[in-house]
């Protein structure tokens, strides 16, 4: 079992996003796969899980239901080598959030670091595909109207069986 967790973006801003995203995508013959989750920032790489998988569910509910609700600051949408996505400004909130599902799944539930998770850069995936068509998608995209903060209210935390895109559905949504 693969687990996956992320911070979930307003809703108007999702359907905004998808409504440009969708269209554009079909264009361009990109992979939306990301698309079949709820648009989140991640905290943590998704990571293989053998163990309780209810018990860490649980686990994960006690440990973000009561962080506070916080704002995160979108950077313009950016290419990195295959992936298209929106980068977003390093914040207190973001790191301790990461920072923390890292230690405690480490300490609890034997979770390893991913190499990714030692330098994590906070995003929201919105394309896979080659690199001259998500450059394609990044200059089309430059005019999306990019609030200058979005209001976190909700984790999300998904599961698959293979780890694999497109295969992660949503098992628990975390109101704060």
């Amino acid at each position: 079992m693969h687990i996956w967790i992320g911070c979930l973006l307003p809703e108007g801003f999702e359907k905004e996003l998808r409504e440009v995203c969708s269209p554009l995508g079909q264009e361009l013959g990109l992979d939306t796969v990301a698309f079949s989750l709820p648009q989140h920032i991640s905290l943590k790489i998704s990571f293989p899980f053998d163990g309780d998988v209810q018990a860490l569910l649980d686990y994960l509910t006690e440990l973000l239901k009561n962080q506070p609700s916080f704002t995160v600051h979108p950077k313009p949408i950016e290419r990195q080598g295959n992936i298209l996505w929106i980068p977003f400004a390093e914040n207190g909130q973001l790191r301790h959030l990461h920072n923390l599902l890292d230690d405690q799944l480490k300490k609890d539930f034997s979770v390893q670091q991913h190499l990714f998770d030692k330098a994590f850069l906070f995003h929201s995936t919105l394309f896979f595909g080659a690199e001259d068509k998500l450059e394609q998608a990044r200059q089309a995209l430059q005019s999306f109207p990019m609030p200058a903060e979005l209001r976190v209210s909700a984790f999300v935390i998904g599961i698959s069986e293979t780890g694999q895109p497109g295969s992660y559905r949503v098992v628990r949504t975390i109101m704060l």
